[in-house]
Order: C-alpha cells, then structure tokens, then sequence
C-alpha cells in the first residue's frame, strides 16, 4: 500500500473515531450528566457504583446497565418510581401487559398531549375493552437503569389507574425475575 493510501486510510478511521465519540457522547449524554454532574462528587465512587450499593430504600443500584432489585408491596404488587422523558411517575411491574401504558392524566402530566393523540389501538384489560394511543417514549428510568424508544400506549381517560410498566420495557433488559418477594431487573 502507497503512503497516500495509508495517508488516507489512517484519516479515514481517524475521522471516524471522531464521529463514533460524537455520537457516544450525544446518546449517552443524560447517563453521563447524572454520574458527572453536581452531586456526584459527593456520592460513591464510579468502582463503587459498578459493583452496586445499597439505598436508603433498601433496594440494590448498580451503575449503567446495572441491577435494581424490587421489594413487594403488602399486596405483592411491585410499585415503582420511574422517570419517563426526565419527569417522575409511578408506576406498577405488569409482565402480563405488552406494552407500557400511560393512564390518561399521567400522559397529561409528563406532557404527551393526548387530547391530540388518536385512540386507535384496542386492549383487553381487567375491567374490559379500552381504547388506546400509541406512543413512543424517548427514555424511560427505572433508578439506574435507562431503556430509549421505548413503544406505549396512553390510555382512554377514565380507563386505567395506574401506569403499567409492561413488557415493551421489561422484554428490553438482559433479565428480569422473581426472587422471593423481590422483582430483579438487570440491564
């Protein structure tokens, strides 16, 4: 190969080492605004956040692609807080729901806008037959675990009370399982 060859080249995958590092830096720009950002000086090392550290809760975090373990309400329902474009919700674990699905107010609240939504999908829930509108949510949080692009549905108002954490976020991870009294999730 002539020096102009490997001149180029050598440009080539240097200009592409750039952009890979541009693009790895915009899509994982909130991850690492949250580790670097104010505070998390004051917080566990990053060694400490990869091998997982016990909250105040008593749930288990890890760092990025971590594992969050769930403790059972008396119900034996897992309900959880969830972050969804950056804004908080709660939400309850629902493996038998295929997608995530927003009550109607809930979607007001974090600002989807669903009077302008079409309420064309149908579901079969534990109270009968709803109407519902497809969404895609750009992030959806679970303490420290992140799922982007997520596909939804926001409910018809007056036809579901909670949110519902389903599969088209659980089915995303690495694994999720049950453990006792316990909803591990590991990305």
């Amino acid at each position: 190969m002539g020096s102009a060859a490997k001149h180029v080249l050598h440009e080539a995958l240097l200009w592409g080492a750039i952009a890979l590092s541009g693009f790895a830096l915009f899509y994982f720009f909130d991850d690492l605004k949250a580790a670097l950002g104010p505070g998390a000086g004051s917080g566990p090392s990053v060694a400490g956040l990869t091998a997982g550290r016990l909250a105040e809760d008593g749930t288990t975090r890890s760092g990025f692609g971590g594992e969050v373990r769930l403790k059972a309400d008396e119900r034996g329902h897992f309900v959880l807080d969830v972050s969804v474009n950056d804004r908080p919700a709660t939400f309850m674990a629902d493996t038998g729901a295929t997608l995530v699905v927003l009550t109607y107010e809930d979607a007001e609240r974090l600002g989807l806008s669903p009077r302008s939504l079409e309420f064309s999908g149908i579901a079969q829930t534990a109270n009968g037959v709803a109407r519902m509108a497809p969404v895609t949510l750009d992030r959806v949080r679970v303490e420290d675990i992140t799922v982007r692009d997520v596909p939804a549905a926001v409910a018809e108002q007056g036809a579901l009370t909670t949110n519902l954490l389903g599969m088209s976020f659980l089915g995303r991870l690495k694994s999720f399982q049950m453990q006792g009294r316990e909803l591990v999730l590991v990305q």
